[in-house]
């Protein structure tokens, strides 16, 4: 099972209570309106409630089978010759027990676990809190997938890059896997970017394990190391754990860049293809401190500080060429 939206364990309680009620009394009117008040009163409650009826449909097989956390359960209902009248307690106390194990397998500290993906799109960033209280930050562009249980907690970042802010839990071990590398949290806040040929690693607290192929190395704050498709562990481009993270402050912090690398990262954030009409312009270094969202002021800059011009060929398409100072 997945789930797609950052629920609290209390929510989710209440989602299962309402789940229970409603089956108990569907057609009672004043139930109907004080469900609708609840779900209307958070973002989250709908998303919740989808959960525990996706919960339910997966549990209601067993409500027809006989097994010993089931069976006892019932064996506590009133002992009623009407079975019309019995069935709402006994759907009700088998739900409860049903779904009482369903999260405690399918919880985060359940035995299967929990599994979610998050996403940000072009331009977009994304802050997740967990459920162990450690938080996510997504950069453009981005997706992760999570998955908690009672022994590990692991992230894939599929594509893009993401801030991590762990808890630190030396009984659950944290993981991020990019690529062929796979991050291990020492108790620390750190950056992991995924980019074509190479994973970056920036560290602004704690230590990290970096670990690809037969090769371990270890981070500790203020220190970045890449990993390449090579799987050779290799210098990150950037030169300080600033530059690294200044997207989380919606910055892009530039310190001798190659302006080839500038065009790429600046082409991360808007809906356009940024083309340099001359590759020998991929070497000129470029140095500022520039607001994402602002992709013409920050391409202006550029041609500023830069010899060199901007054409628009369109909506979507810059090209980046000589201006007759070079």
């Amino acid at each position: 099972m997945t789930q797609s939206s950052a629920c609290t364990q209390a929510q989710r309680d209440q989602a299962i209570a309402w789940l229970l009620r409603l089956r108990e009394t569907p057609t009672d009117p004043a139930l109907r309106q004080a469900f609708t008040a609840w779900l209307t009163a958070d973002p989250a409650h709908p998303d919740a409630y989808r959960e525990a009826e996706a919960q339910w449909a997966w549990m209601e097989p067993f409500t027809r089978q006989s097994f010993a956390a089931r069976d006892a359960a019932l064996r506590y209902r009133a002992a009623r010759n009407d079975v019309r009248r019995r069935r709402p307690a006994i759907w009700a106390t088998a739900a409860t027990v049903l779904l009482g194990l369903g999260w405690a397998v399918f919880s985060p500290q359940g035995w299967y676990g929990w599994s979610s993906t998050y996403s940000a799109g072009k331009g977009q960033r994304l802050t997740v809190t967990l459920s162990d209280d450690s938080h996510l930050e997504l950069n453009t562009d981005t997706e992760v997938r999570v998955r908690y249980n009672r022994n590990r907690r692991h992230v894939d970042l599929v594509r893009g890059e993401a801030f991590f802010e762990v808890r630190h839990d030396t009984t659950r071990p944290f993981s991020v896997t990019a690529g062929n590398l796979t991050v291990r949290d020492i108790g620390t806040a750190f950056d992991v970017y995924q980019q074509p040929g190479r994973v970056s690693v920036a560290v602004q607290e704690g230590k990290v394990e970096m670990a690809g192929g037969q090769q371990r190395r270890e981070l500790s704050a203020g220190e970045q190391l890449a990993y390449d498709s090579d799987d050779r562990f290799v210098a990150a481009g950037q030169t300080d754990i600033a530059a690294a993270t200044a997207w989380r402050r919606g910055q892009l912090l530039f310190r001798g860049r190659p302006l080839g690398e500038v065009m790429a990262e600046i082409g991360r954030y808007h809906d356009v293809v940024i083309r340099l009409r001359d590759p020998k312009l991929a070497g000129l270094r470029v140095n500022g401190n520039f607001r994402t969202e602002q992709l013409d002021n920050l391409l202006n800059a550029v041609a500023t500080l830069l010899p060199v011009k901007i054409k628009r060929l369109g909506e979507r398409e810059i090209v980046v060429e000589a201006s007759d100072k070079l």
